[in-house]
């Protein structure tokens, strides 16, 4: 037996708040966590709608029944399973995305703010570093910073990022020392960032989400 691949074309389902016009003056990319859609997702961002601000909510390329009477569909990023040709085709599928997103803007003077949410955290971050886009302020929510993008050749760029670090202290997925393990490996590596603690579990909190958004 063989193991072999070929590449095939995809349509991916994506998900925004605002339009892309000449008026655009933020950008926000959130990537959604496990086993949930973007479709659903999209609606926490609705409070930084101004008119200016445009959310483009991208919705991971693999779906799968989350109860077992098939009522509920959930998608993934990745599973360990092909990790590498998914990074690969994530990375792709977002670029595509966003340079779409960016010729409809039909300028580059615009904000461009990336948030991570669960495990969209991971892969928010390998599509920061995978191009050369300007980003400016990157938010982990409920997630962690993957160990392969903490490397030298990536420092300059992390210098470049205003990075928010977002957790719930009633979080039953990120306990409190999964959290205090997060920032220590991230602050071996030198990388300053803020932390933010909220009252709540693992969800986007509107209200919070607002509050850090103020912080730019």
């Amino acid at each position: 037996m063989q193991s072999r691949h070929i590449n095939v074309t995809k349509r991916a389902r994506y998900f925004q708040i605002g339009e892309a016009n000449s008026s655009t003056k933020k950008v926000w990319m959130v990537f959604h966590g496990y086993a949930m859609l973007s479709e659903f997702f999209i609606k926490k961002f609705e409070i930084l709608n101004d008119g200016e601000t445009l959310i483009i909510a991208p919705e991971a390329l693999n779906r799968f029944y989350i109860t077992e009477n098939f009522s509920r569909v959930g998608a993934s990023w990745m599973t360990k399973l092909e990790r590498e040709n998914d990074i690969i085709e994530n990375n792709q599928y977002i670029e595509s995305l966003f340079k779409k997103v960016a010729k409809d803007i039909g300028h580059s003077n615009f904000q461009l703010n990336v948030l991570g949410f669960s495990q969209g955290s991971a892969t928010a971050c390998r599509w920061i570093f995978s191009g050369n886009n300007k980003v400016n302020n990157f938010i982990v929510w409920a997630g962690d910073i993957p160990k392969d993008s903490l490397t030298e050749k990536n420092r300059s760029k992390w210098n470049s990022l205003n990075i928010f670090l977002v957790f719930g202290i009633k979080d039953p997925l990120i306990t409190t020392d999964l959290s205090l393990k997060f920032q220590k490996r991230i602050s071996e590596y030198k990388l300053n960032f803020d932390l933010v603690e909220y009252d709540g579990g693992h969800r986007i909190f509107p209200k919070v989400l607002k509050e850090v958004s103020e912080k730019f």
